[in-house]
């Protein structure tokens, strides 16, 4: 069983706002502990420390390198279609690759 530590951050912490609910819920029925976050790309810098993974909405995929180069955490963007369809199963295993 792993413990997941996220943030998702897109441009303003809107529309992954929705996507944490669903993936918080996923987590509880699936039995594992997730500590989530959502924030707007201007301060993930200052939250990203608390967090194993950071996960970009697509919105924001074409900042990546240059989240990447201020932070320490692995940082990936959500497949268009998961974060659209909230696929909750296909971003757990998103994370567990870069975790692993």
């Amino acid at each position: 069983m792993r413990d997941y530590k996220i943030l998702l951050v897109c441009s303003g912490g809107m529309s992954t706002t929705i996507l944490m609910t669903k993936m918080q819920k996923y987590a509880e029925e699936k039995g594992f502990s997730l500590e989530i976050d959502a924030c707007s790309a201007a301060v993930c810098q200052d939250k990203a420390s608390h967090y194993d993974v950071v996960l970009l909405g697509p919105q924001i995929a074409y900042q990546k390198s240059s989240i990447s180069a201020k932070l320490s955490n692995p940082v990936a963007s959500i497949q268009p279609q998961d974060y659209a369809m909230a696929r909750c199963e296909n971003i757990f295993k998103q994370v567990d690759e870069m975790m692993s």
